[in-house]
């Protein structure tokens, strides 16, 4: 019974994001408690207290930018566009164009980058003007979401189902990913 509300659940999560979740239904034909687990990322995911749309836009982008070159990175901008983030802000975090993404967006892009590649020197004062701006609640929330949104793409190379990139879209439009 269990085994057929999660594989429903995972039939609507399919539908909404018009995504293959293939490895998520491999977990759960793995062990229905490996899932169980994997499902404690939409816990991580979900705490968006404190810091705004496009700043958490900003980060799952950037973080799943890292990890993604398609499938994924495509959630994580339905995502935005259910925030009701402006697709000129998407389409700024996409490209990497700051006078596109809002002064929001762009800070957290910046530091989400420089966090990536551990550049504490850039980071360290990115990461005081994310205090400043929305406190540590919100820097709690940037800090999450980026967590989050590498774990889906981890497991899913994992798990061996990392193997085609896709155009990213923006308001059913093509967008332009910065490489």
């Amino acid at each position: 019974m269990l085994k057929a509300i999660m594989k429903a659940a995972i039939d609507r999560f399919e539908k909404r994001y018009d995504y293959d979740a293939t490895y998520i239904r491999d977990l759960l034909e793995a062990s229905p408690r490996a899932l169980r687990a994997f499902q404690g990322v939409l816990t991580l995911a979900g705490f968006e207290e404190g810091a705004p749309p496009a700043a958490l836009a900003a980060a799952r982008i950037v973080a799943t930018m890292a990890e993604d070159c398609g499938p994924c990175l495509q959630i994580a901008v339905k995502l935005g566009e259910e925030a009701r983030v402006p697709a000129e802000t998407l389409r700024g975090i996409l490209a990497g164009d700051h006078d596109r993404m809002g002064p929001d967006a762009s800070l957290v892009h910046r530091f989400a980058n420089a966090s990536l590649a551990r550049d504490m020197a850039t980071t360290d004062p990115l990461r005081d003007a994310v205090l400043e701006r929305w406190g540590p609640k919100g820097l709690a929330a940037i800090a999450l979401a980026m967590a989050a949104a590498r774990v889906y793409p981890t497991i899913k190379y994992a798990m061996g189902h990392g193997k085609t990139c896709s155009r990213v879209r923006v308001g059913g439009e093509a967008a332009v990913v910065r490489a």
